[in-house]
Parts: structure tokens; C-alpha cells; sequence
């Protein structure tokens, strides 16, 4: 091969390098539960001081990260059941502004609704008479801030909570699909009615279809607060009809994508899930910790690897043992370093690695290190076997 033939097969390598997207990370958080009055310790939600240390590690993961993704449920648990909705919208409207200024960077953070975020009440419609959270999230364009240019659809963000969007400019191989799963849940005995529920749900499937059918990318990112299956009482989370239908629409356009993932919180505990499609194609459903620990958890975020192929390489679960100081505490998934929960997969994307683990190795791992109450000990009883596979 002559010097000139190789000099320009050389330059052609070097150009098609340079457009070569590197390795991604993003960040999640979830149940922050957040109410000045509440106090420290377990069986709490999150008040000033838990509050404050938070946001003092998120503003350090999020500059690691390349954007970020907030599942749902904003205010404490702990409103009287007959207040109005001004206190409430306070606590929101502090933590958006809140984790607006964590975000110093101006990187993508994206908002997902959950069942306790309606002003009029626990999983209700995110709506009523023109109001929702939304109209606290001071400084954020809608559901979203730092967006502009990579929304795709959000006919139905302010009304109903859901969108779809890019998480990074000029980079169409991630999509993020967010979810209101609060249409779809099957609520509480205690709760009040959702009226209108049956029409919302399916006018969300219907838009979920169409995203789904009209996007192609090579990671689909698909955002909810509540999870499909059942929880840990074996109490089912969705009602059967849209879990169902949800599931079908993953059969018919799984094709469109390289990989799905689904991203959930709402449980307050670090789990996996799985959903087997018809042609045995497994897609997994991650949830993220909260940093309530009004379930007896340790306060946890998330960071996710999306490796330069678009699969999802590995997630780190950052907790912390101490509310007044974010402790440096985190496992990863699969790396070797640090008390991996699946070491042996070191090397492997996860679902990969998840693939080739039976359930029963997969949950005594989970069980066995302490991984759904990050490594809270004074928390057991996960019933893994019942709850990992959605299907």
C-alpha cells in the first residue's frame, strides 16, 4: 500500500472518529418527598437538613453527568388530608427552583410526573381547571429545563404530564419517552377517586403508540414514576388492562430501537424488573432509591452509563449514611471496583449481564447485599422471586 493510500485512508478514519459520540451518563433522582417541617431519621420524609445535603451531591454528580432525569413525587407525604393546595405547591415550587440551581451547568434536567405531585390531591389528575405543577417550576420551560430544541411532542405536557424529547443537541440516537403511570395505577383503597381515569389512560396510550411508532432511535429512554408489576406485598401496581396494553405496544414497535429501558421510582427502593416480549427479547425496568426514608431506605440518586454504542454499560447508586453529610457511599451494578451487585458480569453491558443471570441468582444477589434498601439493614423482605418478572 502506497504512502498516499494510506495517508487518506488515515484522514477518513480520523473524520469518522471525530463524529463518533462518546460514552453518555446521566443522573436520576426520585422521591425526594421534600417539607420543612419533617425531621431526620428513618421512617421520615426529607426536611432542610437531609434537603440541603442532597443538593450538595447532586450539584457534584451533576457535573459528571450529561443530563439528568427527576421521577416524580416532590412534596412530603405528610400535608393534611384537608389542607389546600398552597402549602403543597409551595414545597414544589422550592423544589424546583431548588434543583433548577443545583443545575449550574445548564445541562438538560427533565421532569416526571408522580401520583403525589397533583395540587388536587394523591393520584389525581396532574390537571384541574388549567393548574398543574408545572406552573411552579419557575424558570423551566414546562416539564424541562435547559430543552429548547430537543422537544419533540408535548401536546400533552401541561395537561396530562407526558412528553417526549432528545436529552442532547444534535444527537437523535437517545430518545426519552416520560410517562404519567399515575393513569394507569391502580389506586389505593384509601385514595379518591381518579374521575375520568379510563379516558386518560387510553388517550395516553393512544399518544404512546404514535411516539412509539414514528421515532426511531438506537436508546430508548422510557421515564415513569410508577412501575408496571406488583410490589413487594404482591399488590398490583397498574390495573392489568393498560399494564396489558403498555406491554403490547412494546411487542409492536420494539423493532424501531436498539435497546428500551425503563427508568421507574415510586417503591423508594433500588429494584429491577423485567418484562419478557413475545419474541423473548427481555427489556428491564430500573427504579431509582428515593431520597425520602420514609421507607426505611438510605437517601440514593443514581448515575447510568450509556456505553459509545448506546447500550446501557452500568449504573452507580449513590447513598449516603448520614443526613446532615452526604456520606461517599455507592455500589456499582457491574464494575469490578466497590462491591458490585453483579461482579461476576464485569466487562458486559447490563442487560447483557442481566441475561445471563437466573432469577434466583439475580434476586438472592439483590437480597442477599442489601441492594433494595441500599444497605439498609433495618429494612428486609423484598420478595424478589414475586416481584422482578413484570410478565
Amino acid at each position: 500500500m502506497n504512502t498516499l493510500l494510506k495517508n487518506i485512508i488515515g484522514l477518513i478514519a480520523l473524520i469518522c472518529s471525530s463524529y463518533a459520540w462518546p460514552a453518555l451518563h446521566f443522573l436520576t433522582i426520585a422521591d425526594i418527598h421534600y417539607g420543612s417541617n419533617n425531621t431526620i431519621g428513618n421512617g421520615h420524609d426529607t426536611g432542610d437538613v437531609l434537603w440541603t445535603t442532597t443538593l450538595k451531591k447532586l450539584h457534584e454528580l451533576q457535573r459528571q453527568v450529561d443530563f439528568s432525569i427527576v421521577l416524580g413525587d416532590l412534596p412530603t407525604h405528610s400535608l393534611p388530608l384537608l389542607s389546600n393546595k398552597t402549602q403543597k405547591a409551595q414545597y414544589e415550587a422550592k423544589v424546583f427552583q431548588d434543583l433548577y440551581k443545583a443545575n449550574s451547568q445548564h445541562k438538560p434536567i427533565f421532569y416526571v410526573p408522580g401520583n403525589n405531585d397533583s395540587l388536587t390531591g394523591n393520584y389525581q389528575p396532574f390537571a384541574k381547571n388549567g393548574s398543574s405543577p408545572l406552573d411552579y417550576a419557575y424558570n423551566w420551560q414546562g416539564a424541562c429545563a435547559y430543552c429548547q430544541e430537543l422537544i419533540i411532542d408535548k401536546t400533552a405536557m401541561h395537561s396530562d404530564g407526558y412528553y417526549s424529547s432528545y436529552v442532547l443537541p444534535n444527537n437523535k440516537e437517545v430518545l426519552l419517552i416520560v410517562l404519567n403511570t399515575t393513569q394507569f395505577a391502580k389506586l389505593p383503597w384509601l385514595a379518591m377517586p381518579y374521575v375520568k381515569q379510563s379516558r386518560d389512560a387510553n388517550r395516553q396510550l393512544k399518544w404512546l403508540e404514535s411516539q412509539l411508532k414514528n421515532n426511531k432511535a438506537k436508546q430508548l429512554l422510557i421515564a415513569m414514576h410508577e412501575e408496571p408489576g406488583v410490589d413487594y406485598h404482591k399488590q398490583a401496581i397498574w390495573q392489568e388492562n393498560y399494564l396489558q396494553a403498555f406491554i403490547k405496544l412494546l411487542n409492536n414497535y420494539q423493532q424501531n430501537y436498539q435497546q428500551i429501558s425503563l427508568l421507574t421510582a415510586h417503591s423508594h427502593y433500588d429494584e429491577l424488573r423485567k418484562i419478557t416480549l413475545t419474541n423473548g427479547k427481555p427489556i428491564y425496568a430500573y427504579a431509582t432509591p428515593a431520597i425520602s426514608r420514609s421507607h426505611y431506605n438510605n437517601p440514593a440518586m443514581k448515575v447510568f452509563h450509556l456505553n459509545d454504542e448506546f447500550y446501557l454499560q452500568d449504573f452507580t447508586t449513590h447513598y449516603s449514611l448520614n443526613e446532615s453529610q452526604w456520606t461517599n457511599h455507592y455500589y456499582h451494578a457491574i464494575a469490578a471496583e466497590n462491591d458490585a451487585i453483579f461482579s461476576t458480569c464485569a466487562g458486559l453491558p447490563l442487560a447483557a449481564c442481566l441475561d445471563t443471570l437466573p432469577t434466583e441468582k439475580l434476586c438472592d444477589l439483590m437480597e442477599g447485599k442489601f441492594i433494595y434498601s441500599t444497605k439498609n439493614q433495618d429494612k428486609t423482605g423484598f420478595n424478589c422471586l414475586n416481584t422482578y418478572n413484570i410478565n
